[in-house]
């Protein structure tokens, strides 16, 4: 069996492997020699991987038809990331996913601009019907209030002014898929862009706040200050903590095999 040993709890490279899987190797070797044994050991008939990723002895059976003599060596492995390198991926990608929902929100709005400056006399009439049919009257649309005020507000912008705000909520949402994608790849440049874009917004922020309060802009202030914040912080931008120098030697060291071998636990 294998010995239990007490873990911190909630550890990113469990969340991972229970979403993608344990990373193992020689899984399809036909030889496991004593060299191997940091990685891939038989016991008992049984064979056992140690996960790159979080440390854990998996038991695997042993092949029937091998694809390779011997486990891979270490120049052929590419170690996934680990401890806080992890840690630091996962967070960049919950707020890659922040950034989509600023693109699909962004990009909608954009459409709608566009849509409402191409067919605006069409629109604005059908609306001026549904709202007198619906009040019974002809007053219906200058009188409506709330979300059907909003749209009477609209209608009276020019094709020229929609335009324009389009062509601005359009750039905004691609500056936001640009952020996206360079988060979940875990871009140096992404996080600085991503910076400044929300540093730059922040006091727009505060101007909307100031002019009325709900629960939603608060919950988008807070999740950008927040996002600012851990940016700055923990990714030492701007030269913050030692800056790109202290980042880079920090990944050097939380990564490799030497941070591997740090993190070796008790073989079954």
């Amino acid at each position: 069996m294998v010995p239990r040993v007490r873990r911190r709890s909630l550890r990113y490279e469990l969340l991972v492997c229970g979403v993608e899987g344990h990373a193992l190797v020689g899984t399809d070797a036909a030889e496991v020699t004593i060299a191997d044994q940091p990685l891939v050991r038989e016991i008992d008939g049984a064979r056992w991987h140690r996960c790159l990723r979080c440390d854990d002895w998996v038991v695997r059976v042993i092949p029937e038809n091998p694809q390779r003599t011997h486990v891979e060596t270490r120049d052929e492995i590419e170690l996934p990331a680990r401890g806080p390198i992890l840690r630091d991926r996962v967070v960049l990608r919950l707020i890659a996913l922040d950034r989509g929902v600023h693109v699909v929100a962004f990009g909608l709005l954009a459409v709608a601009l566009f849509t409402f400056a191409s067919h605006s006399s069409a629109l604005h009439r059908d609306y001026v019907n549904i709202m007198n049919d619906l009040s019974g009257g002809d007053q219906g649309a200058s009188q409506a209030r709330g979300i059907l005020g909003y749209f009477s507000r609209v209608f009276s912008y020019t094709p020229a002014h929609l335009i324009r705000l389009g062509l601005i909520v359009a750039a905004y949402a691609a500056l936001e898929a640009v952020e996206m994608v360079g988060l979940w790849r875990n871009r140096r440049w992404a996080e600085y862009l991503t910076s400044v874009a929300i540093a730059a917004f922040i006091p727009l922020e505060v101007y909307e706040l100031s002019r009325g309060v709900s629960a939603f802009k608060i919950a988008a202030f807070v999740i950008n200050v927040l996002v600012l914040a851990y940016l700055l912080y923990a990714k030492r931008l701007f030269g913050l903590r030692g800056g790109h120098q202290a980042e880079a030697q920090r990944r050097q060291e939380l990564s490799g095999w030497a941070a591997f071998d740090r993190a070796a636990r008790p073989s079954p």
